[in-house]
């Protein structure tokens, strides 16, 4: 088996008013894709900005490619970001002009006409996965990468996910609260209720199989949909 590419080991991540995380543990080969699953408040958001480095656990540690990197100097987790970990947040609002730029390279594989200024909930995504693809990230971390984006700009994020795990050696980290997320992409899938870690394994196995109450209630909810 190869070595992680991602490891987060025993995370505890403090937060203000809402539930921090808690012991949370998994791993990420390269060109795999793991699914952080949960429902609103479950504490993915806050789990995927501490693993980008935006700031430090109380507890726990985080490693790429098997150096820990969770008491990285300021300019150390600068390089990191600049360079092995793209933390993509979710899409702008509807109405709300996007201002990131993409580079030459990953503006040829957007193929987006009409610039990258335009309105377009999912623009940002599909940039900075595209600068995965280029640039050869470590890790991307995508939080809730499919909220108000339309069909067609959908396929064309997963689309590029594909080309990042069959080219690349990237470790690919999603949160969705849509179970259909995970059965699209996932390789694994952890699902958090209330910061905690509940149930993890291969994303058939659980799907086909949830344990949890929570699991259960999230792939429900899509097959009721």
């Amino acid at each position: 088996m190869a070595r992680p590419v991602l490891e987060v080991r025993h995370l505890y991540v403090d937060s203000g008013e809402t539930a921090a995380c808690r012991d949370i543990s998994f791993a990420v080969g390269p060109g795999q894709v793991l699914c952080v699953l949960g429902g609103e408040g479950a504490g993915k958001s806050r789990l995927m900005r501490c693993i980008g480095l935006d700031f430090p656990p109380a507890s726990g540690s985080i490693l790429v490619q098997g150096t820990d990197v969770t008491g990285a100097t300021s300019e150390r987790r600068r390089q990191l970001r600049a360079r092995s970990i793209e933390l993509v947040h979710p899409p702008a609002p509807a109405g709300v002009r996007d201002l990131t730029v993409p580079g030459s390279r990953a503006g040829v594989l957007l193929q987006a006409g009409s610039g990258a200024t335009a309105p377009v909930a999912g623009m940002r995504q599909r940039i900075q996965i595209a600068k995965a693809l280029t640039h050869g990230a470590d890790v991307l971390l995508l939080d809730e990468p499919f909220v108000g984006v339309e069909h067609g700009v959908r396929l064309r994020i997963m689309e590029l996910l594909e080309r990042l795990r069959t080219q690349t050696q990237t470790a690919v980290v999603v949160t969705s609260r849509h179970a259909e997320v995970a059965r699209a992409l996932a390789d694994d899938i952890v699902v958090l209720d209330e910061g905690e870690m509940v149930e993890t394994g291969p994303a058939q196995q659980i799907l086909e199989d949830p344990h949890h109450h929570r699991t259960r209630a999230l792939v429900e909810a899509r097959r009721s949909a």
